[in-house]
């Protein structure tokens, strides 16, 4: 096993600030039950920009977690077809869309992170290494001094980021894994786009190696769950000589183990929480040297029975209680971090 100093090559923020009572009782709410303190727009921005000042260490879980707690009790008020609502509404009512996310906190939340991650994206330089933002659900973006390049992003507004991305990867069609409006605009302006289904994109359906410049993109197809099969694409992807030769593997909705099998060494491991997949066993196999749990909060999805597929933050948490807390993290939307790679040393923000 290789030496595990993958945190000793991430930058970092430091912030403290003190915690408010309330969002102690929201950090303190039973794991299984909708939670009842609904928090401030001032309480949400503050906990926004104490995650972006402190993101994942791997030694200050715990005090994320309270922060987190904040963002999951906004979702818990949040039903799901108002989430559809809010989506429908992106492209043919704008002002709809802006007048939910005044009305309900989680919405807020998210349009905020978003926004500040698309300026960021634009923004950032990287001449070594690699940054990368958690967009949403299964969404990230990547930048390096070579590309910049997105996978299953979904967000209100995407289609802003066409003249940044110079490719895009999707694992499935399921709708919170992309944007209408972003792939249209990527193809518009002949970009390459990656889909199983996607008119205009370039449409794979079998295993795969692509190049775009020194970014290598190796596809596998994977299983969305035991009742439906090969209709998964799952993503290897060498970030290039100069992000120190990051890997990353995204394996989308992924349940089967037994199909993900990375060739080389995997620096970021994005995997489904909870689809079936053992994430512990998972992770042990495929040795990442940091694991992003992720579709956490989707917010299409009910919180409760008898469908309860939005998995909370602590049930993330959950899943990975038995590992070192440097071997996995659960990001929040907006969030952003860097890593030089191979090199094993951070660079400077």
């Amino acid at each position: 096993m290789r030496r595990r100093d993958f945190l000793g090559r991430i930058c970092f923020a430091g912030m403290t600030c003190a915690l408010p009572n309330a969002w102690v009782l929201a950090a303190n709410s039973p794991t299984k039950n909708r939670t009842e303190f609904s928090p401030s727009t001032e309480e949400l921005d503050q906990t926004r920009l104490w995650l972006l000042a402190n993101p994942f260490n791997g030694s200050n879980r715990g005090e994320r977690r309270k922060r987190m707690a904040v963002i999951q009790s906004a979702c818990d008020k949040l039903e799901p077809e108002t989430y559809a609502e809010y989506v429908e509404s992106w492209e043919s009512s704008p002002k709809t869309a802006d007048a939910l996310e005044e009305k309900h906190p989680a919405l807020y939340y998210l349009r905020k992170a978003t926004a500040h991650a698309f300026e960021d994206i634009r923004k950032t330089k990287v001449k070594e290494g690699i940054a990368i933002w958690h967009i949403y659900n299964m969404g990230y973006v990547f930048k390096t001094g070579e590309k910049c390049f997105g996978i299953d992003v979904h967000a209100r507004d995407a289609e802003k980021l066409a003249d940044d991305l110079d490719f895009l990867l999707i694992t499935h069609e399921h709708t919170d894994h992309w944007t209408r409006g972003l792939l249209e605009a990527m193809i518009a302006k002949g970009k390459p786009v990656i889909t199983r289904w996607f008119e205009g994109s370039t449409i794979v359906n079998e295993p795969k190696e692509l190049a775009f410049g020194r970014t290598k993109v190796r596809i596998e197809i994977g299983d969305h769950h035991p009742h439906s099969t090969n209709n998964m694409l799952m993503f290897e992807v060498d970030c290039g000589p100069k992000s120190g030769g990051f890997n990353i593997y995204h394996s989308g909705d992924g349940f089967n183990l037994q199909k993900m099998k990375p060739r080389k060494p995997v620096d970021v491991f994005i995997p489904h929480v909870s689809v079936g997949l053992n994430i512990e066993k998972t992770i042990t196999k495929l040795d990442p040297d940091l694991t992003c749990l992720s579709h956490v909060l989707e917010l299409g999805h009910s919180p409760l029975p008898p469908h309860a597929w939005r998995w909370s933050f602590d049930y993330a948490f959950s899943t990975v209680k038995n590992l070192p807390e440097n071997r996995a993290c659960v990001p929040t939307w907006g969030e952003k971090w860097k890593a030089e790679g191979r090199s094993r040393k951070a660079i400077e923000q």
